[in-house]
Order: C-alpha cells, then sequence, then structure tokens
C-alpha cells in the first residue's frame, strides 16, 4: 500500500511538472508571435510608405538582423486619471534608426531606453477612462506616441563647421510605428 500511494504521489508530481511546463510554454508562444507580427509589420506599411519619412541605411547593420527593424516591447500596467482604475498595455516600437533601435533594445540599460520609457508613461498615464476606451482615441494616443518619440529623437542640425558623413545618415522620423498589441482596462 505504501508503495502505491509513493507511486502514485511521484506521478502526480511529474504530471504537475508537465502541465506547469506546457502552461509556460503555450504562455510565452503567443507573445513571441506578437513580437513576430510586428517584425512583419513595415512589410505591409511599405504600400503605405510616406515620402517626407527618408529611410536611413543600415549602417553597418546595427539594431536590424535579417528580421527587420529592432522592436522595443513596452508592457505595463498604468494608472488612469480615476483611483483605481488601470490600463494594462503593451506596446511595439518600430524603429527606422538602426542605431537607435539597438540602442533601446539593449539588455543593459541605456539612455535611451529610459527616455522612451519614461515619454511612454507620461503620456499614457493620467489619461481618462473615457479617452482609453474609445478605439479613436486609442488610435490617436498611439500616433501621440509615435510624433513625440519622434521629435524627441529626430537628428540635430550639425553644428557650423561639422560635417556630416553621408554613409551614416540618420532619419528624420526615427520610430517606424507604435503597434498596440494589448489594451485592457481594470478596475
Amino acid at each position: 500500500m505504501k508503495k502505491l500511494i509513493l507511486f502514485g504521489g511521484i506521478g502526480l508530481v511529474v504530471l504537475g511538472g508537465i502541465g506547469a511546463g506546457a502552461f509556460l510554454f503555450l504562455k510565452k508562444r503567443p507573445a513571441e508571435a506578437q513580437v513576430e507580427q510586428a517584425k512583419a509589420a513595415p512589410e505591409q506599411a511599405a504600400a503605405t510608405h510616406d515620402d517626407d519619412e527618408d529611410e536611413a541605411p543600415a549602417a553597418g547593420g546595427h539594431g536590424e538582423g535579417a528580421g527587420g527593424p529592432a522592436v522595443m516591447v513596452y508592457s505595463k500596467i498604468v494608472n488612469l486619471d480615476r483611483k483605481n482604475t488601470y490600463l494594462k498595455v503593451e506596446l511595439h516600437v518600430l524603429f527606422r534608426d538602426a542605431e537607435l533601435g539597438k540602442a533601446a533594445t539593449s539588455d543593459k540599460p541605456t539612455p535611451e531606453a529610459s527616455e522612451i520609457r519614461a515619454t511612454l508613461l507620461e503620456l499614457l498615464s493620467g489619461k481618462t477612462l473615457e479617452e482609453v476606451s474609445d478605439l479613436e482615441t486609442r488610435e490617436h494616443v498611439r500616433n501621440e506616441i509615435k510624433d513625440k518619440l519622434n521629435e524627441k529623437f529626430a537628428p540635430k542640425p550639425p553644428k557650423p563647421g561639422e560635417k556630416v558623413d553621408p554613409k551614416h545618415k540618420r532619419p528624420k522620423k526615427p520610430i517606424k510605428d507604435v503597434l498596440v498589441v494589448d489594451w485592457g482596462i481594470a478596475s
């Protein structure tokens, strides 16, 4: 009888471990799929390319791999204007500027990544429940984030007498797109 209980307990532990592993594996898969979708989005957006957005050459391939531009994932729970109301958001920031993309997606903290995260938090927190509930307003917030980041990271004009290397030309709008991947409200 003791052997039956022992083997039953071991079997439950093994099955529990397999179940937990499967849960973690399946939970991780949608996030990876979302990143792949974010990487594929630039090809879809190429048909709607604006003429005033110049493309910078991939300076030595920094920040961009064979899969496309660098993608910064921003996942946060943000306080809204009302007490006890929160916005759970996941945004993917796609970079046109390879150097900025490399700095922002680095494993180590960088000033660029910190500035992007602070800007995102500033633009999202304090919104009202009505603002984040409306689909049109959400699109407006997405565009506001993209415009603010492009303004913040636009290349500075050269100083008088300073030469610009044409091989390292930086795009006027370094942020290619901001994709809303997850957007949920909790009270």
